[in-house]
Formats: C-alpha cells, sequence, structure tokens
C-alpha cells in the first residue's frame, strides 16, 4: 500500500505502527516498527527526565526552607512545619514542570543524539527563575485571600537556588555524566562519502552517546563501510533503529536526495550539514526572506566588553586553583627530579595573542637533551602539517607518561594564564615554527590569546589533522561566548579521563 505524503503525519498519529511511505519515485517503504522503535526511546527518554526533574524540584522544595532557617538561626521552624506547608510546596512542581516544557526542556532532548546537561542548563534557570515568580504570586494571594503563611520570598530564592543545582545533579544521575546515551548508544547513518562525510563520521565515532552505522551513497568514494545506495536508506534506517540521519555532500542530484528525506521526514531525525559550514558560527542565525530559509554569517570578532569578561574570569579562577594544588605541584616537582636529571619546569616559546611570543610552563616530561634528539625520532611523526607529535616517544620519562596522558604536565600553565600570556580557554598554543606558517584565514586565531584547553581538545586532541586544528580555532574566535567557554571547560575533564588524543 502507498500513500500520499501529506498523510503520513494523520496516519503515523493514530498508527505508528503502520505506516507505509510513498517516496514520490515509485518506492514504497514501510517504517512501521522503526516508527515505533524510535518513538518508544523517546518515550522513555522523556519519562527518564520528567523523574529527574520531579526528584529534583521535590529536594529543592524539602532543603530549601530547611536552608533558610537554619542561616536565620531557628532550625525547629523548618522541622516543625505543618503538613498543609509542605504539601504547598510539593504542589507548585507541576508548576515548574510546565514552565520546562514551555522552555523545549523536554521537546529539544527527545530530538538530540546525546543529552548534556550543560546545554540545558540556561533554560533550566531561565525556567527557574520564572517558576520562582509565578511561586511568589500563588504564596501572595494564598496568604491575602485565605491567611495561609506558606511561602516567604526568601525560602522560594533558596528552593530554586537548591534546585539550580539539585535538578542539574538529578539529570546527570539519571543519564550519565557529560550526556551519555539513556538507552544505549544512538544509531546514526551519514549520507555522503566525501571528506566532509569522513569528518563527521569520525566526530560520531568518537561520542559515547552515538552509534556510527555506516555511509549511504549512491556513487561511494572507495568506503568499506557503505551501507548502501540512497534508495536503500528508508530500509536500514528500520533495520538499524536509526534515530538520526546526517547529510553531508555526495554527488548524488539534490532533487533526489530531497525527496528521499521528505520520505524520512517525522520518523528520523535529520540533519544537514551546510555547504558553506566553515563560514558558519554560532552567532548565525536563520533568516527568512518570504519563505526562503538563509544563513546570516556572523562578524568574527571578539569585542572590548568580551575581552574584559573573559579576562577577569581568568584572573580569579586561575588564582583560585593555583592555591589549590599547590600541594600537588610539590610532589610533582620531587617526583621530576627524583627521576631524570633537569629542572622541574619545561619551558618553550609560543605564539600568542596577536603573534607575541611568550615562554609557556609545563612539568618537564622528558629527558633534558629531548629537543637535541628530536631529530632522531622526526620519521616517527604522527601529525601532518608543520605539527609533531610521536605517540611512543622514547624521550618521555616515567612520571612523565603518567602527566602526559593526564594532561596534568600543563597545570603550569596556570602561572601563564595569571600573567596574561594565555586564557583559560582559547585556541592552541603552537610553537613559532607552527604558527609562521599558519596564513589566510586561519591567521583569525591570534586575535585571541592561547587557552589551556579548547575546542581542539575536547574535539579531538592530537587525533585532529593540522587544518581541523585550524578550522577549530578560527570558529572559536568567530563565534566566542562566555557561555561557550563554561561548556569547553565543562567538557574538559571528561575529554582527559577518557585519555583521547593524548600522547
Amino acid at each position: 500500500m502507498a500513500i500520499r505524503e501529506e498523510e503520513v503525519g494523520d496516519l503515523y498519529d493514530k498508527r505508528p505502527d503502520a505506516v507505509v511511505v510513498s517516496t514520490g519515485n515509485g518506492m514504497s517503504i514501510d517504517l512501521g516498527d522503526h516508527a515505533g522503535a524510535v518513538a518508544k526511546v523517546r518515550r522513555h527518554v522523556l519519562r527518564r527526565l520528567l523523574v529527574a526533574d520531579v526528584i529534583g524540584l521535590a529536594t529543592a522544595a524539602v532543603l530549601g526552607p530547611l536552608f533558610v532557617s537554619t542561616v536565620s538561626g531557628n532550625p525547629n521552624s523548618a522541622v516543625g512545619r505543618t503538613g498543609a506547608v509542605v504539601l504547598f510546596d510539593l504542589a507548585v512542581i507541576p508548576l515548574f514542570i510546565g514552565i520546562f516544557a514551555l522552555y523545549g526542556l523536554y521537546r529539544g532532548a527527545t530530538r538530540r543524539i546525546s543529552l548534556s546537561v550543560f546545554s540545558d542548563l540556561r533554560n533550566i534557570l531561565h525556567s527557574l527563575m520564572v517558576g520562582g515568580f509565578l511561586f511568589a504570586i500563588l504564596g501572595y494571594a494564598a496568604h491575602r485571600y485565605y491567611g495561609f503563611e506558606a511561602v516567604t520570598v526568601g525560602k522560594i530564592a533558596a528552593m530554586c537556588i537548591v534546585a539550580a543545582v539539585a535538578v542539574p545533579l538529578a539529570r546527570i544521575v539519571s543519564f550519565g555524566l557529560m550526556g551519555r546515551a539513556p538507552a544505549g548508544s544512538v544509531p546514526v547513518i551519514v549520507v555522503g562519502t566525501g571528506k566532509l562525510a569522513q569528518t563527521v563520521a569520525s566526530h560520531l565515532r568518537a561520542h559515547a552517546s552515538v552509534k556510527f552505522v555506516g555511509f549511504v551513497d549512491d556513487s561511494p568514494l572507495g568506503r568499506s563501510d557503505v551501507l548502501g545506495e540512497l534508495e536503500d536508506l528508508p530500509e536500514l534506517c528500520r533495520r538499524n533503529d536509526v534515530a538520526r540521519v546526517v547529510v553531508c555532500f555526495s554527488r548524488t542530484h539534490p532533487e533526489r536526495t530531497t525527496e528521499m528525506l521528505k520520505a524520512l521526514s517525522g520518523k528520523v531525525g535529520v540533519s544537514i550539514v551546510p555547504r558553506y559550514y566553515e563560514l558558519i558560527t554560532g552567532r548565525s542565525h536563520v533568516e527568512d526572506l518570504s519563505g526562503l530559509p538563509m544563513i546570516d554569517i556572523a562578524p568574527a570578532s571578539l569585542s572590548a566588553g568580551s575581552r574584559f569578561l573573559k579576562r577577569t574570569f581568568d584572573v580569579v579562577v586561575s588564582s583560585a586553583i593555583l592555591l589549590l594544588v599547590s600541594p600537588f605541584f610539590l610532589v610533582s616537582a620531587i617526583l621530576i627530579k627524583a627521576t631524570s636529571p633537569g629542572p622541574v619546569f619545561f619551558r618553550q616559546v609560543r605564539t600568542g595573542r596577536d603573534e607575541r611570543p611568550f615562554s609557556v610552563l609545563k612539568f618537564r616530561t622528558m629527558s633534558e637533551d629531548a629537543e637535541e634528539r628530536k631529530s632522531e625520532i622526526m620519521h616517527l611523526n604522527e601529525v601532518d602539517g608543520p605539527l609533531f607529535k610521536v605517540s611512543e616517544d622514547p624521550r618521555i620519562t616515567r612520571p612523565g607518561h603518567f602527566l602526559r596522558r593526564t594532561s596534568l604536565d600543563e597545570l603550569p600553565q596556570l602561572i601563564n594564564v595569571w600573567k596574561g600570556d594565555m586564557s583559560l580557554v582559547g585556541p592552541r598554543p603552537f610553537v613559532v615554527s607552527e604558527a609562521a606558517e599558519i596564513e589566510g584565514w586561519a591567521r583569525k586565531r591570534f586575535e585571541a590569546r592561547p587557552g589551556m584547553t579548547g575546542l581542539w581538545q575536547v574535539s579531538g586532541r592530537n587525533e585532529l589533522s593540522h587544518l581541523e586544528l585550524c578550522r577549530l580555532d578560527y570558529l572559536y574566535v568567530a563565534s566566542w561566548s562566555f557561555w561557550w567557554d563554561m561548556q569547553i571547560l565543562w567538557q574538559t575533564p571528561a575529554t582527559i579521563f577518557k585519555g583521547r588524543g593524548a600522547s
């Protein structure tokens, strides 16, 4: 049986297990089982999110008033609250859940490949602010018209503050730290087999919550993991329970690709990589021109206000971390001196902001004559371009292996951050010889201070090509936002813990 495209949505709502899609070129593909499987996963995600949010809000409703009473010096007032007051506090949980839904905290989560608590944190905080305001109105009304002493402004504020921690924490516990998949890895297929498709596939393979299924292309470029042609895509999605299709460039006629994607729309998530993706940044947005979507290319610049905010954050945080890790500095210094001759710190000239050279600090992880021995192992270089990396470098000392694998050798760079040579987040700090070979648009990276971590750190570290490193650095400078810095800092510990791309 074949149905018209406009009937697919209605039929899917009534019978998700019996949909037969007409692709527009004579093929009829039954997506019933797959649609039901995807819908089941989405319901599972939604249930987990709702349970986590209810637990987080209930915890805040109990601990918030207790915190206020303890600070005010009368903890017994919180313990002795009447059952009616407690029930009133808990009864507003559906209010907050409704606001969460209005902010898309449930709708968007069921469509994404992975769940990241940090990416939702801004909307969670906004929702709590709006919910707290409405809660205050309800509390005032209950007191004004019914004489019910249920809440105070202080208790509402405390509840929202506790919820700002409890709700994200409950989501982390529910779904796993750093966006792990809630019900196994999400199967994804890539349309196309060109260079971009390979780059996308490498990112998907590295993502803990994604299961890269394979490529689909009518004219594959010699890939061994090509699953079939474009007309096989619906059947492949059904067979592998694919949740999302990522469309990259291919030599298939766009009209044919469009027809196939229309057949999948609503049953499988579809992501399209824009043709000029190198120009698109986080500040770009979609404009509408009489129904024709257009992507605005935002100017690539870092304003004076942004620089001040970033620098202030760097000074405050680097100072605090230096105080906390000072005992580790002492232990590392003892180990380094005890296992090999030479200084504790390794100093190397790097190119910083506005192409000014500076001396970067690291714990020494190699033998004292490492630079003299570099020519002996030059043939072992594993990366392209001007970079030099060897995973099994014979010059590395015993404690150096641990320090490099965990990136703890870079902790002394906090001193560079405090001095202003570096930033906590920024482009990769290239040595002078490597930086001298960077040309054209990639020189945009020199408008920002190099960072201890950055997009290059959380996107693959030494596994990335030189061109990909330059592209990520350009993207970071062009799209900078304080919130993005926070997200990169959030992702860095997990990346270091996994040891991906470390050497």
